[in-house]
């Protein structure tokens, strides 16, 4: 009968240091998430390197400083890609070794079908975001610290005719922030294989 107490007492000692143990870990866990806020409310460093409105035309050659100056990687996001100017940008880029991925927006895919022969004739991998009701996204990210945004589509229209806005920013927390978010659409979005046929182009 002693023993079976004991055995009781041991196992109610147990218990309880398993609980102690899991209050312990939520504790921790609560505390790592609480600090990881506090990060992400904070002000962070950034240092506007360029800011650009249309009109009067000129924000195309600085996201083009910005693509040639790239040393690593070019991600881009684009509602709209019909500048030719940018996209031989990014093949230049393509051809001395820089990574370079491009989203679109499936819907108005079709509207960039001039544009798409010359980035997959590179090897540049475009793929097309159909999940939303639109991929309205107009980000450039250059490198690991460089977030290019802003209302500017990457069109002929946006150079020349709309009254638009670009800013570029260096900022490794922003650049990761956006990285993360592009990484997201990235995965869920549809590869692009085959070239628009004679008649798409017209």
């Amino acid at each position: 009968m002693t023993t079976d107490k004991k055995s009781w007492a041991s196992r109610g000692i147990g218990s309880k240091a398993k609980q102690r143990l899991a209050i312990f870990a939520c504790l921790s866990l609560l505390a790592t998430v609480s600090w990881w806020q506090s990060v992400q409310a904070q002000p962070q460093p950034a240092e506007i390197l360029a800011i650009y409105f249309t009109p009067p035309a000129g924000g195309a050659s600085g996201l083009i400083k910005q693509i040639d100056g790239a040393k690593k990687s070019i991600k881009v996001m684009a509602y709209g890609f019909t500048a030719t100017n940018l996209a031989e940008a990014l093949v230049r880029a393509k051809r001395r070794g820089i990574d370079v991925g491009l989203i679109q927006d499936e819907k108005s895919a079709q509207n960039n079908r001039e544009i798409l022969p010359i980035l997959l004739a590179a090897g540049i991998e475009v793929r097309s975001d159909g999940k939303h009701a639109i991929q309205h996204n107009k980000v450039m990210l250059i490198d690991d610290d460089i977030v290019i945004t802003g209302s500017y589509n990457f069109t002929n229209s946006a150079e020349k005719r709309n009254a638009e806005n670009i800013m570029i920013v260096r900022s490794a927390y922003a650049a990761k922030r956006y990285a993360d978010n592009w990484k997201t659409h990235w995965d869920h979005s549809e590869k692009v294989s085959d070239l628009p046929s004679a008649k798409e182009k017209r």
